[in-house]
């Protein structure tokens, strides 16, 4: 994972025999070739590439293009960044399955909803000490929409991915490397897939008192009912869900136009509704801000 994580992609590593030449059969490494250090002698720039003996008298720095000179010779080797996320998209989404790269060298869909068990998307993140996630983090929230799971190079998982929905997994957890191949723990995958979301709220068994933090109200009637459908609808990891249908659930008999008809101004500093769509709010409003949404209310993702 260490080679896989190297920087700048496609970086030469000097080819340790002993510690690398399984994985050049493997394929995860390419193959090894003669590599000079190359010094300029106009700017000073250092740096490393491999070459026959025929090309020598042709190479100028790669900044200045300056004359250069040769320094050291030693055998390197590079990680195939595609040899990992193909090998894991045929492992999760069968023989033929290709892996998506959604980031250039950083980010790969390796199955889909529909090829994915579970119906749960996975992805694999090659991670490293300076990583921009902040463009990693916005491909994954549009492509949210229930579960995700992202596989991690990296043991040190960064908690700004982290999600109530996206469960971030270092790889080395439900992988090891073998002379054979690369071998999955199927259990372990399956117990992320199929764990319970963790929620934000509590709600007691009798569905009597509904708890944001610090704040709790209690719930009378229909009430229970209601708040009750949507807590288990979270639980099972929907981020939000149709009111309407939760209404007559909950043995709401009116026809209600909109869900505030129904919710009393204090349950509205709990629940949040837009598009058709209502979700417990992370946060519960204070008291004076309680009442009917605008029309520019975030989306139940947000």
């Amino acid at each position: 994972m260490n080679w896989f994580e190297s920087e700048p992609a496609g970086a030469l590593l000097p080819y340790d025999g002993d510690a690398m030449s399984d994985f050049v059969t493997l394929g995860a490494l390419a193959k090894i070739r003669r590599t000079r250090r190359i010094h300029c002698t106009r700017c000073g720039h250092q740096f490393a590439l491999q070459l026959h003996s025929y090309q020598e008298r042709d190479v100028k720095c790669v900044v200045c293009m300056g004359d250069v000179e040769m320094t050291s010779e030693y055998m390197s080797t590079q990680v195939q960044l595609d040899w990992l996320p193909a090998l894991l998209a045929r492992r999760l989404a069968g023989p033929n399955a290709e892996p998506d790269m959604l980031i250039e060298n950083r980010l790969w869909r390796l199955a889909s909803p529909e090829t994915a068990a579970g119906g749960v998307p996975i992805y694999l993140l090659r991670a490293g000490w300076y990583v921009d996630l902040a463009p990693i983090l916005s491909l994954l929230q549009l492509e949210l929409d229930g579960r995700q799971i992202v596989l991690s190079s990296s043991p040190l998982i960064n908690s700004q991915l982290a999600d109530v929905h996206r469960t971030i997994l270092a790889l080395d957890e439900i992988a090891r490397m073998e002379t054979e191949g690369l071998w999955l723990d199927f259990r372990r995958l399956g117990d992320a897939i199929t764990a319970s979301y963790p929620v934000w709220f509590d709600l007691d068994p009798a569905s009597g008192r509904l708890a944001i933090g610090d704040e709790v109200i209690v719930l009378r009637r229909n009430q229970k009912e209601f708040v009750g459908l949507l807590a288990a609808a979270h639980e099972a990891g929907h981020r939000s869900v149709r009111w309407k249908p939760l209404l007559r659930q909950a043995r709401y008999d009116a026809h209600y136009t909109a869900l505030w008809q129904a919710l009393s101004p204090d349950l509205r500093r709990f629940i949040d509704t837009a598009k058709g769509e209502a979700w417990i709010r992370k946060e519960a409003l204070p008291p004076s801000r309680a009442g009917p949404p605008s029309t520019s209310n975030p989306p139940p993702h947000e």
